[in-house]
């Protein structure tokens, strides 16, 4: 048991710092497209403007590559599963759809989609694509000719859809969206992700060192009670240290770049009236809500595997399971902090 926690831990720091580096590095990328100060400009010199790769780049790079290729996996994943249950799903239609989704805020907030306020909107064209992708998905089953299994196959289809694709778009609206101020969408993500998986973290070893109330064991039964608070408060414990970090950084007089990017970190959390003092009943709500959707997502996503019979829906990743194991929280969590971010605290 040691030993299997041993290795959780190694891979999950081994992740942790692997995402923050890619982030870090997405950052640098959007800043030198934007025209703005950046180590690249040093190597690479000034971009030129109104490029309109460069305008794509400013609103993310490497990030969306990543989301692209994970939730690309994560469908075929989803698709075995609905397989293993006796369901047909469309497989190319669905990842079309899911790549389309997750990309459309990239493209659409870079003016690739149209110049035009409604074509830049946040949710104009993943709105746009739902319609498509449900329609597709009743217009190819007629296609087959077979009315067996309609409920089973187009369900399956539109669920890969809505699940992976739409929700998992609301990765790339808080990171690239018009909605979100474009340098600064990339650190949102990033804390948005981290307080996420912070609940993961806390529910495993809260669960594991005095977990003894279970909490669905019909669905998953080494989850607990326990687990389940303690991940709501490493969550809520987690965006505390967020949001104090730009403070602890000046208090304790760290060098000018390390400032800066805790500037940025608590910016999520931070007033919008110039005094940048912390709004400390922000930071609790938010700790709560985006932990509790992350882990129902979690607990959903076991509902998944028990109907088809399936431990982990992969084995890409030693003692994780599948990408669908790893980004499960993250599909429900994301749109939760979204909401949070544009029609709460309008931050923009």
């Amino acid at each position: 048991m040691f030993g299997r926690m041993a290795q959780r831990i190694a891979y999950g720091a081994l992740a942790i710092a692997s995402v923050v580096g890619l982030f870090l590095a997405d950052a640098e990328i959007a800043a030198w497209a934007a025209g703005e100060a950046a180590p690249l400009s040093e190597i690479l010199g000034d971009a030129p403007a109104n490029s309109p790769i460069l305008r794509l780049l400013s609103r993310g790079n490497l990030i969306p590559l990543l989301i692209l290729a994970a939730v690309l996996r994560a469908s075929a994943e989803l698709m075995s599963l609905f397989e293993a249950t006796g369901a047909k799903p469309n497989r190319c239609f669905a990842y079309l759809m899911v790549a389309a989704l997750a990309a459309a805020p990239w493209f659409s907030a870079a003016g690739w989609l149209g110049s035009d306020v409604a074509s830049q909107e946040g949710l104009y064209w993943p709105l746009v694509l739902m319609i498509v992708g449900t329609l597709g998905a009743a217009v190819l089953h007629v296609l087959r000719g077979k009315p067996e299994g309609t409920f089973r196959d187009v369900g399956s289809t539109v669920f890969v859809i809505v699940y992976l694709g739409f929700l998992g778009s609301f990765a790339l609206q808080i990171r690239s969206g018009a909605d979100v101020p474009q340098q600064t969408g990339v650190w949102f993500l990033l804390v948005t992700v981290l307080v996420t998986k912070a609940a993961d973290i806390g529910a495993y070893f809260t669960g594991t060192a005095i977990g003894r109330t279970k909490l669905c064991p019909n669905i998953s039964p080494a989850k607990s009670v326990e687990g389940l608070i303690g991940g709501l408060a490493t969550s809520i414990a987690v965006a505390t240290l967020f949001a104090a970090s730009h403070s602890i950084a000046l208090w304790a007089g760290t060098y000018e770049n390390l400032i800066a990017f805790t500037s940025e970190l608590s910016r999520f959390f931070v007033h919008n009236d110039g005094t940048q003092s912390v709004r400390w009943v922000a930071v609790i709500i938010f700790g709560l809500c985006v932990s509790a959707a992350g882990q129902f997502g979690d607990l959903f996503e076991s509902c998944l595997k028990r109907d088809a019979g399936a431990k982990d829906s992969g084995n890409l990743i030693p003692q994780y399971g599948g990408i669908l194991d790893l980004i499960d929280s993250p599909v429900l969590s994301l749109p939760v902090a979204w909401f949070f971010l544009t029609a709460v605290w309008s931050i923009g």
